[in-house]
């Protein structure tokens, strides 16, 4: 179990809505800024690569899309996994499960009766850790313009990162299909 943070952090997401081009998670947990970019340039090819960015311009991580959507190989601190393998099927039909580097297990879940929403869970039948919600529309927040909202309860640099991504994956399929 990742260490409990006491009040929720906010991170916000602005620029686009498209979950693997322009969208940037900008916020805090506790008192670190955290930072995530993910950016897929739109290029004719039979493969496309996302790369995500922490902390400024330092690529962190990448997604290597086969035939330009279709899911392929995610690379996170130089090791390979499928990015199926980050939107596994999870303890029911509204949760698909992740595990870090280090093999702990988490699932987000869709959130019922809220479109668009995902809670992230440390295991069956415990409560939340984390909340992914988007606003109607665009709010003004702290950071500018935000079109949605992580609200994180829990202060793990290695689980913040790989439940971006697994998020952004989650989002994608919901949007488009395997």
């Amino acid at each position: 179990m990742p260490p409990a943070a006491e009040d929720p952090s906010d991170i916000f997401f602005t620029g686009a809505t498209n979950p693997r081009h322009g969208s940037v998670m900008i916020g805090w947990v506790g008192q670190k800024p955290v930072y995530f970019e993910f950016e897929t340039p739109v290029i004719a090819t039979s493969e496309t690569l996302t790369t995500i960015y922490r902390n400024g311009r330092q690529p962190a991580a990448s997604f290597e899309w086969t035939m330009g959507t279709h899911m392929g190989m995610a690379t996170v601190g130089g090791r390979k996994v499928s990015m199926l393998s980050l939107v596994a099927p999870g303890t029911d039909s509204s949760a698909r499960v992740f595990r870090t580097t280090d093999g702990r297990m988490f699932e987000w879940r869709k959130v019922p009766g809220m479109p668009g929403a995902y809670d992230l869970n440390p295991g069956p039948g415990a409560p939340p850790i984390a909340r992914f919600s988007r606003f109607s529309q665009p709010q003004d927040t702290p950071v500018g313009p935000s079109h949605a909202l992580l609200q994180c309860r829990f202060d793990d640099d290695n689980l913040l990162l790989w439940a971006a991504l697994a998020l952004c994956l989650n989002r994608w399929v919901d949007l488009h299909g395997y």
